[in-house]
């Protein structure tokens, strides 16, 4: 016989495993979101920051500059044309690196990344022409642009076409050479190195030995890999100007630990640097990018006052 009165203390019993299984449902969804929110956020930023550039400034006294005088240099690196790079995004960091007029632009190597086709190389060469018609502009080579490094990992075989690249959009590649010039009046030496991963740096076919440079004009360099700093300590430069780092590529947060960054020398993988004998060596965090990412180091175009 059913009691008249109903027990509530055994409704709620009944009622109460379906309440916790909801909230057991809710809690795992917060956990859940709260576990794949961050990677998501961080991946975003990450696309975002690839595309965010950066226009970095410096003053160098450098020999031979008279008083009251300045030469104003671009320096650009690791252009990286690819399917995640476009000739678009190489067009808007070239615009604004040449709308500063600088007397000389000087780009450090990486103008591809894997095998670009043809018309994409043409698209490139032209891009160049556009700015080196009017500013005079040097370049030397980087690991992926054609040699031992790059074929062993799919890219180009050879620089051969990266050259006549140049050439036709009239950059002035220096492959372990040297060319005196005059900027603004002032007599320079600028020089370009071969790539280091590349095998195919060679500083005694076109650098003096520092015993001998006494009388010789102020040196640019160029040489893709900074890590190269430590087999050119006994020849006579003022200036080196490289890339090939990407700033590290991902920095962790609050530190700057960069896990990734593709130098032996993790002290250098950006900004001017201060070496020995008073001179200088600036690393470019880069224009392009590889995979479409970077975090915690932007890309950057590098404006390089040089004064007395």
């Amino acid at each position: 016989m059913k009691p008249e009165v109903p027990d509530y203390l055994k409704s709620k019993s009944q009622i109460q495993p379906a309440n916790s299984r909801r909230v057991s449902r809710r809690r795992i969804l917060i956990r859940l979101l709260a576990a794949i929110s961050p990677p998501i956020f961080g991946a975003l930023y990450a696309k975002f920051e690839s595309n965010w550039l950066d226009l970095s400034q410096n003053k160098i006294s450098f020999p031979g500059i008279l008083k009251q005088q300045e030469i104003l240099i671009l320096h650009l690196s690791d252009l990286h044309l690819s399917k995640t790079f476009s000739l678009e995004k190489i067009d808007s960091a070239l615009q604004d690196g040449f709308s500063a007029s600088p007397d000389a632009c000087f780009i450090t190597g990486d103008f591809v990344t894997d095998i670009p086709s043809k018309a994409e190389l043409e698209g490139l060469g032209k891009l160049l022409f556009k700015f080196s018609s009017k500013t005079p502009t040097y370049a030397c080579l980087g690991n992926h642009d054609g040699g031992v490094w790059s074929s062993s990992k799919g890219g180009l075989e050879s620089s051969n076409e990266i050259r006549t690249m140049l050439r036709k959009a009239r950059v002035r590649l220096l492959l372990n050479e040297e060319l005196k010039v005059k900027i603004k009046g002032t007599p320079l030496r600028i020089v370009g190195l071969g790539d280091l991963w590349s095998e195919q740096c060679y500083p005694k076919l076109c650098l003096s030995p520092l015993s001998k440079s006494s009388k010789k004009e102020p040196v640019i360099l160029m040489c893709h890999n900074p890590d190269a700093k430590d087999i050119l300590k006994s020849y006579h430069w003022n200036l080196m100007l490289s890339g090939h780092t990407h700033g590290g590529q991902f920095i962790v947060p609050f530190t700057k630990f960069a896990p990734f960054a593709p130098v032996a020398d993790k002290s250098m993988i950006d900004g001017l640097h201060e070496w020995e004998d008073s001179r200088y060596i600036q690393i470019s965090k880069g224009v392009g990018n590889l995979y479409g990412f970077r975090f915690n180091c932007r890309p950057e175009i590098n404006l390089l006052r040089l004064v007395s």
